[in-house]
């Protein structure tokens, strides 16, 4: 496991404190201890001699240096007033840790649990919030009162597809080229093409996208969409706003409309491609009802989301023939859309199918001992334990390198530019060997208690296999969720993967049992059934 650098930082205010050193001595050796205790590896002892009412110290300097260098992951200090006696000075070495991802930890003390620690932990919060709103307010300012003069608001960016920006000007100049392709579109559109015929066409005729890719259905639509082909730019039409899910899930970026009556125009800063008849027609046509139902399932597809392509991978999905006549699943690459076919796979019918996938699993569940086999395979299969190992060994030798390194600059012996150069190579090194690291201990398999799976798999099994064999229409998306089974099919084959819970309490409904084991990742293990599909 790859050691957490540590930096021990002490400091004493007087000389006579400084000569005497037992003051530091103690400070220095309860940090080491305290790092030690922890598993960390001390790669750095820094001490000053200065009050901390100032940051101008030459100790405090290193450590800013180090942490812009990336060559520590935690700081440790012997208690909070030996960093600083300055609240706002503790704000600032704390943002600053923030910034480079460095924890500052304390020997006698929890610093949020401390009144001045909950103290600049709130102070903080609230001045960082109100000049985030004060920055904020400004740019919104400005860039409304750029609008307002016909520019621009967004002087970066990549624009859209039929227009360059002029930095000279802060608008739009139309691209000539692209236009004639964006006028192509609108009026192939409005003559009765739908968005995947013409992006196919753009396809065939080797027409680059606006990032040199393919042309999407997606994208046409949208550009279909877009008023500023008509030559009016709206600025601050939408609101982008940061939100939570639930308490402790991540920030998600949401963006809103806004009241038409904020809507700015930004005249003449766009010139017109399409006239307004045209675009006006175009939407009528986007926004006929009728062809909004256009493409919705007409039937329920149980296996949506399970199924893949046998033949390529590719997720498979619901096709309907002769007016919703005949169902069946199809590879997405299996004809001509926006692309040239890539995949021979036939159309598999729905109903087959899909009975044969709940027969295939109700015949696994009737067999555990063939599960119990194949977990005995699992365990047999061992793990490259030197590969690791031979990993771990690196890291460590890069942990030791950016000691030495920190080392030969705190003793002036290399320059802050061979520091600021070579660090940043060992940070990138090390931070690609964590990720070797994570990825190889991740494929590490866990170790199934085979005697427990005998007795206990035989009853769960049974269980499970008379709810398959029950179960309604409306249920089989359950069934697949809670045995997390992934189908691969063609026309002429099929294979199932799943996971079956080993571990079921008794007194629990069976539905809720097999929703909540299809959760976890405790006492699972995974079975597979390869048949041959009659349709």
């Amino acid at each position: 496991m790859v050691p957490v650098r540590a930096l021990v930082y002490s400091r004493v205010s007087t000389d006579a404190q400084e000569r005497d050193g037992t003051s530091l001595d103690t400070q220095q050796r309860a940090c080491v201890e305290y790092a030690e205790s922890q598993g960390m590896l001390v790669v750095e002892r820094i001490r000053d001699t200065a009050s901390g009412y100032s940051l101008d110290r030459p100790g405090m300097e290193q450590i800013r240096q180090l942490l812009r260098q990336g060559v520590v992951d935690v700081v440790v200090c012997y208690a909070v007033d030996r960093l600083s006696r300055n609240q706002n000075h503790i704000g600032v070495l704390f943002d600053a840790a923030e910034q480079a991802d460095v924890r500052l930890e304390f020997v006698t003390e929890k610093f949020e649990d401390t009144a001045i620690g909950r103290f600049i932990l709130a102070a903080r919060a609230f001045i960082g919030e109100v000049e985030r709103e004060k920055i904020a307010e400004r740019t919104m300012r400005g860039k409304a009162k750029r609008a307002r003069s016909g520019r621009l608001p967004q002087g970066t960016g990549k624009g859209i597809y039929g227009y360059r920006y002029s930095h000279e000007t802060g608008k739009r100049e139309m691209d000539n080229t692209q236009a004639t392709i964006v006028q192509r579109i609108f009026e192939r559109f409005c003559d009765g093409e739908g968005c995947s015929k013409i992006a196919s066409a753009l396809n065939r005729d080797d027409v680059a996208a606006f990032a040199g890719g393919w042309w999407h259905p997606l994208t046409i639509r949208r550009m279909l969409l877009n008023e500023t082909y008509t030559g009016r730019t709206t600025y601050r039409r939408t609101r982008a706003e940061l939100t939570r899910n639930g308490p402790g899930s991540k920030r998600q970026r949401r963006v809103e409309p806004r009241p038409e009556s904020e809507w700015i125009d930004v005249p003449g800063a766009t010139p017109p491609i399409v006239s307004r008849a045209l675009f006006a027609k175009a939407q009528t046509i986007l926004h006929d009802p009728s062809r909004r139902l256009l493409g919705r399932p007409t039937r329920r597809y149980h296996l949506r989301g399970h199924l893949r392509c046998l033949i390529c991978g590719t997720p498979m999905v619901g096709q309907t023939l002769a007016k919703g006549r005949y169902s069946y699943y199809r590879c997405r690459h299996s004809y001509a859309g926006n692309f040239e076919v890539t995949c021979k796979s036939k159309y598999v019918s729905v109903e087959p199918l899909e009975r044969a996938v709940l027969v295939q699993i109700a015949q696994l569940l009737s067999d555990p001992q063939r599960i119990i086999e194949e977990a005995r395979q699992l365990n047999e299969r061992g793990f490259d334990t030197a590969q690791s190992e031979g990993v771990e060994q690196e890291l460590n030798q890069t942990a030791e390198q950016q000691r030495r390194l920190v080392d030969l600059y705190v003793k002036n012996l290399v320059p802050e530019n061979v520091l600021r150069t070579k660090g940043e190579e060992l940070n990138q090194q090390r931070v690609r060997l964590e990720a070797k690291y994570r990825a190889i201990e991740g494929s590490r398999p866990n170790t199934i208690d085979l005697e427990a799976l005998r007795l206990r798999l035989p009853e769960i099994a049974a269980r499970l296999h008379r709810w398959v064999m029950e179960v309604a229409e409306d249920d089989m998306e359950l069934v697949l969720a809670a045995l997390q089974v992934q189908v691969f099919a063609s026309r002429e084959e099929i294979q199932i993967e799943g996971s079956v819970p080993v571990i079921v309490p008794q007194e629990e409904d069976l539905v809720t049992i097999v929703q909540t084991s299809a959760c976890s990742p405790v006492g699972t293990y995974s079975g597979q059934a390869r048949i041959a599909l009659e349709v």
